[in-house]
């Protein structure tokens, strides 16, 4: 429900980042100025006589409205002694109130069709939904209830105590960087309570009590420091009459806020700091600069900044010390600005090989090249069409609105921010972005933390379990009021795309949405991973990725400065069944674009240092990402699974099979599948098919090669299930535990039957696998499952992540409750709601061109009819109970599964075994993902 620290998602990245970059050849010319025109966020605004500001957005292209409420308190108003409180208490608000029953949010959100969530941040808490715009009412009768009626019982409190310190070992603790935040934060700040993490401690989630729950509600949660937002589908006379209703009769309490009054001191000499953590594959280092907060006039010249250091494969940081020098896997910048004051972070993970002296001083020397010289009207330009792009997407959707106009309110202090803002961007100079540099980039305003593998062994560090203690059942719910019943709703409809061949045999395809002004492509080869040869795992992805990594006629770098250049992006990569290029950018500047996507899907150059850098990176991406027990328990499952079949190898490969790709054979497996009649084009978003086809038939009409020669059916066997593998690895932090077996094909008839079956199981918050394993027990942070088709077959599992005493209940568990949902048919209560979660998902994937030319490129990957997109949902709806227990107990038994354990053995071997018959054993160091089905190599 929180974010993780800002950066954490880079480092701990398992896949490479698809669009490469080469050596620059020649500075990219800059983009042409094409108007784009941004739409205004239009909104309402007043203020209730208890305080509350309530602002609306009128928008009736969908048929659904986001409602937000956020919150002026955060991370930095914990009390002392109990970091991670504000955080806490997020998880708390969706227990029960004086008139809804624990977790009956998800009941009005997610078994409806929409979606709720809430996260916390240093200075705020937001809590969002979006649901169908006939719930409208509902909705804001619930968030009120809960402003002002929160119930506190002792079994939930336990309980979500405990759900937080599992999502602390799953994101700190069982991640290799995961620590390394922790002790930024502890450094950055002498004063201010922002040096600590948002997440807190376990120590102090441990002490925490009921009545801090209480008193914190009652200080921070009233309507004079809450902003309520309402986007989308609504009648501005009902809404303000409702608005009226329920957030209109809390009362405003006496006494004051209290506010952080803390100033943080400016820094007078740099500090340095070594730490360490278990399991660290490649050193890391974090230089970050005290900045001013987010509302001080240097923002936005820091904003760009960090665009043209870091943002794209063009950027400055990928370009001098990922790509030339190849001291670092990884190189990030991020302006983290705050309400009182923020830090602009440098953050690099070494290459294999190099050391973290080589890493910093490359880092140093770029921080020293933008203070002496600027930077150019070209990367000006360019950061200034990228933040152009972003805007537009997120004016795409009702939720993205209204977080934009969130943030101008509460940390810009002005609502006219959401549509000033990209001017004060655009006004940035050259001269702007030098100054902040000069100013803030010092090494007297340098805190440098330095990053390491330790001897300690950590596994399971953290602090003592917080398992809900048993406790009296909480007084039966006599509530005053029920939720109002929701009126009539709309239908709900998709564009439908259009198609066309061209004469060499290109499918091209179509799915227009007009006024958004972005647009995505996509080329789609089927072929992908499954035709991975044996030996050569990650064959597929590795040809893919290598596409943008330099044609014929344009480097690497030319590439990626000229599209970043334009606004857009691109990126390519495979899956099982199809290798992919993807443009996404400003719909006014495609035709400028388009050329360079051409070139890359048609005349790839392949050049065999571009393939060696590719490789080092992968790599290096490779040992950062296995050593996450939840992405070891991935790639085993696949060997328990398929063995050496087509489907048991890692889509990306291995590092022993990556260093295995030749030049040769990579583009002898491009040679073999990009032929026109095996290409797909799929064009999405705002642009008409007039245009699209004009723009195929020019780039790709003479597309050569013949019609593309028949492939082999590659083997596809399962083999036997019912095992249970440890992977024993003493120093995780946290155990991962996965339940897997074969799926059914893409193309099944039951296709729909299994989506609900699988959204029973585990799809979605309110599933059955997080009810019992998350809500009633606190055992993990999430806990589901996932069924992946594919033209052979597919891969079902079930997983969540646990503490490492808790695993034998948590294996327990998923088996258990997939063999319930083969023996009795769902109630159709429970038929009803997961329907409508189903439902809503796919819905708002395709609220956006972009996840319209996704599904429209999966419907005709596989050969399926791509009216599909508007018959999904009566299919989904037709499903019956009888269907989904027949679906679990043939394509789903719970006796072919197997269990893949990823843990610190020691903490529940004896009591998995005394559960669970055959449990075998494999320690970490003599795991072998390149061949078989994991055989034991050390006797249990």
């Amino acid at each position: 429900m929180t974010p993780v620290a800002l950066l954490l998602p880079v480092l701990t990245a398992l896949t490479p980042a698809f669009a490469q970059v080469a050596p620059r050849a020649r500075t990219a010319p800059p983009a042409r100025t094409t108007p784009v025109r941004v739409p205004e966020v239009r909104y309402r605004e007043r203020t209730l006589p208890n305080g509350l500001r309530f602002f609306a957005i009128e928008d009736h292209k969908s048929p659904t409205v986001a409602i937000q409420v956020w919150y002026r308190v955060g991370g930095k108003d914990d009390p002392e002694g109990r970091s991670g409180f504000a955080h806490l208490f997020e998880h708390m608000m969706f227990k029960s109130t004086r008139n809804m029953k624990s977790e009956m949010m998800d009941r009005l959100t997610e078994d409806v069709g929409g979606a709720n969530n809430a996260y916390t941040a240093d200075d705020r808490t937001v809590y969002h939904e979006t649901v169908p715009s006939n719930y409208l009412e509902t909705l804001l009768w619930a968030e009120a209830d809960r402003m002002a009626n929160l119930n506190v019982e002792p079994g939930n409190f336990a309980s979500e105590r405990a759900v937080v310190q599992e999502e602390f070992r799953q994101n700190y603790l069982s991640q290799p960087y995961g620590r390394l935040f922790l002790y930024v934060s502890q450094h950055s700040f002498i004063e201010h309570p922002y040096r600590r993490e948002t997440i807190g401690s376990i120590a102090d989630l441990e002490a925490a009590t009921i009545e801090d729950v209480r008193r914190f509600h009652a200080t921070y949660y009233r309507p004079d420091n809450a902003v309520l937002i309402v986007s989308g589908d609504f009648e501005p006379a009902k809404l303000d009459a409702w608005v009226d209703k329920y957030f209109g009769r809390i009362a405003k309490p006496e006494g004051e806020i209290p506010r952080v009054t803390v100033r943080e001191p400016e820094r007078t000499g740099e500090k340095r700091f070594e730490e360490s953590g278990p399991n660290v594959p490649l050193p890391a280092v974090v230089l970050n600069y005290l900045v001013p907060p987010v509302a001080n006039e240097d923002a936005e010249p820091l904003r760009i900044a960090e665009v043209i250091l870091s943002r794209g494969e063009s950027s400055r940081l990928y370009q001098s010390l990922v790509y030339r020098q190849q001291v670092a896997s990884q190189a990030d910048a991020t302006a983290d600005l705050r309400a009182d004051a923020g830090l602009f972070g440098f953050t690099a993970i070494s290459a294999g090989g190099k050391t973290l002296d080589q890493v910093e001083a490359a880092m140093v020397r770029e921080i020293e090249r933008l203070k002496a010289d600027g930077v150019t009207t070209a990367e000006l330009e360019k950061a200034r069409n990228q933040l152009l792009a972003d805007a537009l997407g997120e004016r795409e959707t009702a939720e993205g609105r209204a977080s934009a106009l969130g943030y101008a309110v509460t940390m810009q202090g002005d609502p006219a921010r959401v549509n000033t803002d990209l001017a004060r961007l655009q006004a940035v100079t050259a001269a702007d972005v030098r100054r902040v540099a000069q100013k803030y980039f010092v090494p007297e305003n340098r805190v440098t933390v330095r990053y390491t593998n330790g001897e300690q062994e950590q596994g399971g560090a953290g602090g003592a379990s917080s398992a809900p203690e048993s406790a009296t059942p909480p007084a039966p719910s006599t509530p005053t009021e029920q939720p109002p019943k929701p009126s009539a709703p709309r239908r709900v409809t998709f564009p439908t795309p259009t198609e066309r061949t061209l004469p060499n045999g290109v499918r091209v395809i179509v799915v227009s949405q007009p006024g958004t002004g972005l647009t995505t492509v996509t080329a789609a080869v089927r072929a992908g991973g499954t035709f991975d040869p044996a030996g050569a795992a990650g064959l597929a992805d590795f040809t893919a990725s290598l596409l943008t990594r330099g044609t014929k006629t344009r480097s690497a770098t030319q590439i990626a400065e000229r599209i970043e250049a334009l606004g857009g992006s691109i990126g390519s990569g495979a899956g099982w069944d199809a290798m992919t290029v993807s443009l996404s950018g400003l719909s006014a500047r495609l035709d400028e674009a388009m050329p360079i996507f051409a070139e890359v899907v048609k005349a790839p150059a392949f050049r065999p240092d571009e393939a060696d850098r590719l490789r080092a990176e992968t790599i290096d991406q490779l040992t950062i990402g296995l050593r996450s027990p939840g992405t070891i328990a991935r790639y085993a499952a696949a060997r328990v699974v398929f063995g050496d079949t087509a489907y048991g190898h890692a889509l990306g490969g291995t590092p022993e099979s990556l260093r295995k790709l030749t030049p040769d054979r990579i583009r002898a497996f491009y040679d073999a599948h990009f032929h026109p009649r095996n290409l797909i084009l799929v064009f999405g978003g705002d642009i008409m098919p007039e245009r699209a086809y004009r723009l195929a038939s020019t780039l790709f009409g003479r597309m050569a090669g013949g019609r593309r020669p028949a492939s082999p059916a590659p083997a596809v066997r399962a083999g036997n299930g019912g095992r249970v593998v440890v992977i024993d690895k003493p120093d995780a932090g946290q155990a991962a535990v996965l339940l897997a077996r074969p799926a059914i094909r893409r193309e099944d008839p039951r296709y729909v039957v299994g989506r609900v079956a699988n959204d029973i199981l585990g799809g979605g918050f309110s599933s059955r696998l997080n009810q019992e394993i998350r809500i009633k027990r606190g055992l993990s942070y999430g806990a589901g499952s996932r069924m992946e088709t594919r033209r052979h077959g597919g891969l079902f599992t079930a997983s969540a992540q646990t503490r490492n005493a808790a695993v034998p209940e948590v294996a327990t568990l998923l088996r258990s409750e997939l063999a319930r949902l083969a023996s009795t048919r769902p109630p159709a209560s429970e038929m009803t709601t997961r329907k409508a979660a189903l439902s809503g998902d796919y819905a708002r994937a395709l609220e956006t061109g972009a996840g319209l030319a996704a599904e429209s490129a999966s419907l005709a990957i596989f050969g399926l009819p791509l009216t599909g997109i508007n018959t999904y949902l009566p299919r989904v709806q037709a499903v019956t109970p009888a269907e989904v227990r027949a679906f679990a107990a043939t394509a789903l038994k719970a006796e072919a599964a197997s269990l893949v354990i990823v843990g610190d053995g020691r903490q529940f071997l004896p009591a998995l075994r005394a559960k669970l018959r055959g449990v075998e054993v494999i320690p970490i160091g003599q795991l072998d993902l390149n061949r078989g089905t994991l055989k034991t190599l050390k006797k249990p």
